[in-house]
Parts: structure tokens; C-alpha cells; sequence
């Protein structure tokens, strides 16, 4: 699954890698969310992402998640709400530790940014 996630992303564009509390940082821009699934409804997910808040996932028609959880690269809403229309998504499985990813969250966005940038 790997190589397709890695794959998938440089069809789209680069994506920062971020948060829930991050995305109205970003509102109108493509993100990447990673986060296990704790509901699907007809074409909505919720995302629990690695800082423990939740992102509503407008799904791509006929999209539903079989594994716990997945990396989303979307739109995130241009009105700073916590929704995500999904343009491209990739199952991480059922065993993925989302504080090591949350780490990963903070040196993108942080300290070390430049080696995350295009």
C-alpha cells in the first residue's frame, strides 16, 4: 500500500501534512489528513485525526473506507469548517500509531518545515 499512497500523491500535487486543529489554516487548499475512521454515512466519513479532533470527509462517489485507517489528500473547505472533499485516499490498514504521526504533524509544520516543502 505504500508505494500506492506515495504514487497517488505526486499525480495530485503536494499536500501538507496536517491536523484537524490545522485545517482552517488551510481553508481552500489541498491537505493531506490522516486519522482512523470512526463513522461512514451514505458519502460522509468522520476522520479522528492525530491530534485527536475530527474532520468531516466528503467522499468521492461510491468511496467507502474498509480499513480503520486512512490518508485523505482533499480540499479543505473554504468557509474554515472542519470538512475535507476528498480528491484522492489510501487505506492504511487496521494497526497504524497515530501519535508517532502527530510528531510527523509538528516537525512539517514546524521546526522543519523547509524539508517538507516543494
Amino acid at each position: 500500500w505504500r508505494s500506492f499512497c506515495l504514487t497517488m500523491s505526486s499525480e495530485i500535487g503536494v499536500a501538507p501534512r496536517i491536523n484537524a486543529g490545522m485545517l482552517s489554516l488551510f481553508a481552500g487548499n489541498r491537505v493531506c489528513v490522516v486519522g482512523k475512521v470512526v463513522n461512514q454515512e451514505g458519502s460522509q466519513a468522520q476522520i479522528q485525526c492525530s491530534d485527536n479532533g475530527t474532520v468531516t470527509v466528503s467522499m468521492t462517489p461510491g468511496q467507502h473506507y474498509r480499513s480503520q485507517f486512512v490518508e485523505v489528500v482533499g480540499i479543505a473547505s473554504a468557509d474554515g469548517s472542519t470538512q475535507v472533499r476528498e480528491e484522492r485516499s489510501c487505506e492504511l490498514g487496521d494497526n497504524f500509531d497515530l501519535s508517532n504521526y502527530e510528531q510527523l504533524v509538528q516537525f512539517a509544520n514546524g521546526k522543519f518545515k523547509p524539508l517538507f516543502s516543494a
